[in-house]
């Protein structure tokens, strides 16, 4: 019986909890995984390791103090973006085909600024 699993929860399984990347003896949907984000362009697969590895997302807020640069703002949403696109490849591409697993989400708006600044 396979198990819903969000794409993000997924990722923190395999590289935190499975250390799909050092681990010899890894779990073998840990391993479609890995080798799932290492078939993406190589800036998307180092973001996704990165942010698996911290179990964490991008933030998306870039500096929240008085003097924000414009740089700083547009850095920080692209990495975001780019962030849940490559999740979205992810999650297509594993769903169906993991032992254990039916890989859902990410339930993630693409541009949450968007929607924060319509509700202001």
């Amino acid at each position: 019986m396979q198990h819903r699993i969000d794409i993000q929860d997924l990722l923190i399984w395999a590289f935190r909890t499975e250390s799909v990347e050092s681990r010899s003896q890894a779990d073998i949907d840990a391993l479609t995984v890995y080798w799932a984000v290492l078939a993406l362009p190589t800036p998307h697969a180092t973001l996704i390791r990165r942010f698996a590895r911290e179990a964490r997302r991008p933030d998306w807020h870039a500096g929240r103090g008085r003097c924000v640069s414009l740089d700083a703002v547009r850095r920080s949403r692209r990495i975001y973006t780019e962030w849940v696109r490559a999740l979205v490849v992810l999650q297509r591409t594993l769903d169906g085909a993991l032992t254990n697993y039916r890989v859902t989400g990410p339930s993630l708006e693409e541009q949450p600024w968007v929607f924060e600044r319509m509700r202001a």
